[in-house]
């Protein structure tokens, strides 16, 4: 199963969830944004490691925690991209776990390095 048509779906949910302008800042939905915006990326990330027939764990996927680590053992990810990942992962526990919520500056954030993830499948097809 190819994970690219997820990915670009999870970042699509993201920009939607987000304001278009700064007026629309109040009915933005920071906390489901961030959390589309890590799973367009970790999908991004699995749909590679797929491609190259990098082996799954005995459930069938990527653990969230290994596959920064990964990634950059396979070559898919820089230890920059990891750490990128790591934080959309941290974003992604904030807003379905805790308290406290994503800001609007995570969440757009998340989206513009969600975006650049996405990119990974694009550069892998090319």
């Amino acid at each position: 199963m190819r994970f690219d048509g997820k990915a670009r779906e999870n970042l699509e949910a993201a920009e939607r969830l987000l304001p278009s302008d700064e007026a629309d800042e109040v009915d933005a939905l920071c906390n489901a944004a961030a959390s589309r915006a890590y799973y367009s990326a970790y999908l991004s990330v699995a749909d590679r490691a797929q491609r190259d027939s990098r082996p799954v764990n005995d459930r069938g996927y990527y653990t969230h925690d290994q596959l920064p680590n990964q990634a950059v053992a396979w070559e898919i990810l820089s230890a920059d991209e990891a750490d990128d990942l790591r934080l959309l992962w941290g974003w992604r526990v904030k807003a379905d776990y805790h308290e406290d919520h994503v800001s609007i500056e995570e969440a757009s954030e998340a989206a513009n390095v969600a975006r650049a993830f996405l990119a990974l499948i694009e550069e892998a097809v090319s």
